[in-house]
């Protein structure tokens, strides 16, 4: 009841703030603590009559949307539009537009959507923005400087918050230490004329090795060459076989225990070798709402996405989150371990972190601002599996 009277008050004072600033805002508040339902009462502030639109980076929020009008008596009507389509509009006029997730129209590309169409009002929603991001890599200005424009942040309740109130779920944060493979060759490597097969570790540091050559490069290449070698480093560590290997004991080990589990990864190829019940946009419609309706109806309790599910999604009671591939954007990590819904139970999330590489770094820039969780740490995956209860 305590709990449900905080996130009651969080909810309040968001919305007053938002209203207090000339219904031009951003809401920035951590998974699980009724956004949605704050956009429910910022619409029912409107006479009936009002234009309204919901816009949503992923059309699978449209069903969610509609749900939660009728639970919160939404009587108004509300047109709904993907982020990759609303930005084709032009000149249209809206009483308020509400911008779900907005961090994800804070592109070049996508932003146009405010810049040509006229509203009164508008209601940003995130978790989290991640201020310092680019909005596009050939561009020099930050989502930061874009959301001031757009919808400043009005209000504010974030992690730290959440975990010294109790509002939102308490998580032990379990990481795994994870090494390169030196021994095994199973990196693809070389040419279509001559390819070649590589162990994980001699693939990394030949990439590493380009990084840094290109910061020599000639102005005109430099940029080409860093990016390139990034990307190709990056798709290495997402893709790693010895990480999918340590994943599978460790999904076997839940198995055994019954947890009901979320597996997260960058690389879809990689999720699908641990499980065939991964939700992504290689799947049709139907495929990922069987998958979903398999995990709710508790037919499986293990579940795998890449983007799909980091957003919006609730799932029915996830014991248990695992990341095994990442971003170092916090951002991404707040989102992910937000699909662990406060059910008053201790939440336990699995990291993967393999020494030695960029991991490193990725994982302590997703942890930079957060000093609230429990971290709990394991030299390889046999020391954590010992441990598991």
């Amino acid at each position: 009841m305590k709990n449900i009277l905080k996130r009651e008050q969080i909810q309040s004072e968001a919305l007053q703030a938002w209203i207090k600033n000339n219904k031009r805002g951003t809401i920035e508040i951590i998974t699980g603590l009724g956004k949605t339902k704050i956009a429910m009462e910022a619409i029912k502030l409107l006479p009936k009559a009002s234009k309204i639109l919901f816009l949503a980076e992923v059309k699978d929020r449209e069903k969610e949307l509609r749900n939660e009008a009728k639970k919160w008596k939404v009587s108004h009507k509300v047109d709904f539009l993907c982020y990759q389509s609303a930005y084709k509009l032009k000149k249209q006029k809206y009483d308020l537009v509400i911008a779900d997730e907005i961090h994800d129209s804070l592109t070049t590309k996508y932003s146009e959507f405010y810049t040509n169409n006229q509203f009164s009002y508008i209601l940003g929603l995130s978790a989290t923005v991640d201020a310092n991001a680019w909005a596009d890599e050939d561009n020099e200005i930050t989502k930061g400087d874009m959301i001031k424009i757009v919808a400043p942040i009005c209000y504010t309740y974030n992690i730290d918050d959440g975990q010294r109130d109790g509002t939102s779920r308490k998580l032990n944060i379990h990481v795994i230490r994870h090494k390169l493979d030196m021994k095994n060759k199973n990196v693809k490597a070389g040419n279509k004329k001559k390819p070649f097969m590589q162990t994980e570790w001699s693939a990394y540091q030949y990439w590493s090795k380009q990084m840094a050559q290109a910061f020599y490069m000639p102005e005109n290449i430099k940029l080409f060459r860093i990016r390139t070698s990034s990307a190709a480093r990056a798709k290495i560590l997402w893709n790693l076989e010895s990480k999918s290997k340590a994943t599978k004991i460790l999904c076997e080990k839940l198995k055994i225990k019954k947890k009901r589990t979320i597996l997260f990864g960058n690389s879809l190829e990689a999720l699908e070798k641990i499980t065939s019940n991964v939700v992504s946009s290689n799947n049709d419609d139907k495929t990922n709402i069987k998958i979903r309706e398999d995990f709710d109806k508790k037919k499986t309790n293990l579940i795998g996405s890449f983007k799909k599910l980091k957003q919006g999604a609730n799932l029915v009671d996830l014991d248990t989150c695992i990341i095994m591939s990442y971003y170092s954007k916090s951002k991404d990590l707040i989102q992910r371990i937000g699909r662990m819904r406060n059910d008053g139970t201790l939440g336990n999330v699995y990291i993967f972190m393999t020494m030695g590489t960029q991991e490193e770094k990725w994982f302590d820039n997703m942890f930079k601002d957060t000093d609230s969780l429990n971290m709990i740490y394991y030299n390889n995956i046999n020391d954590c599996i010992k441990k598991i209860k």
